[in-house]
């Protein structure tokens, strides 16, 4: 009678478990669940670039295009005419500065064959890149190579959305990321377009 006893109340002690594992599983899945989406979210806020091509958000609130995610269109025959271009999203309408970045050999000579064509949105700017400002703090950008950032004008997004951006110029060349592995007879190369938001 005492053996049965035992076996009924652990028999009732492994129902109560049973019916308590199978709530708290049910909770743990809920909560695991909500987690995910949550990520997702976070993930699909519209502030990441469309498809291949990615930028980075600066401190500034910039973005940066570098050439390494752009399409890039080779012409042999006219240089002149090779083009990067990058699709992304605009999260904040209003007008930006743009800056165009290049690696160089010589900082006082970034020898641009013509003027570089930007097309952004429904605004065209062509200008000759200059290097108005020398950036030293870049740890991609090694001897014997520099980092000229040339200010080409400025834009106009006027709604948030989805943005195609071109740069035409002979420097769009394909190059790595890392400066130390391109050929220094190339002397400058266009490295990323930049825009910053312009503070009215």
């Amino acid at each position: 009678m005492e053996r049965f006893l035992t076996l009924f109340s652990c028999n009732i002690l492994s129902a109560k478990m049973r019916e308590l594992i199978r709530k708290t599983g049910g909770i743990v899945l809920v909560i695991i669940f909500i987690i995910v989406s949550c990520k997702d979210n976070k993930e699909t806020d519209g502030s990441k670039a469309v498809g291949k091509n990615d930028r980075i958000t600066g401190h500034d609130g910039g973005v940066t295009l570098l050439i390494e995610n752009a399409d890039l269109i080779q012409v042999d025959s006219n240089p002149e005419y090779n083009t990067a271009e990058w699709s992304f999203k605009v999260d904040k309408p209003g007008r930006y500065d743009v800056w165009l970045s290049s690696i160089t050999a010589d900082t006082s000579n970034l020898l641009y064959a013509d003027n570089v064509t930007i097309t952004a949105g429904d605004t065209r700017i062509e200008k000759m890149p200059v290097g108005d400002e020398i950036v030293t703090d870049d740890k991609n950008v090694r001897s014997p190579w520099f980092r000229a950032d040339s200010h080409m004008g400025s834009v106009f997004f006027s709604e948030a959305g989805e943005y195609q951006i071109q740069v035409i110029s002979d420097r769009v060349l394909p190059h790595s990321s890392d400066a130390a592995k391109v050929n220094i007879d190339e002397h400058t190369l266009i490295n990323s377009l930049i825009f910053k938001p312009k503070v009215n």
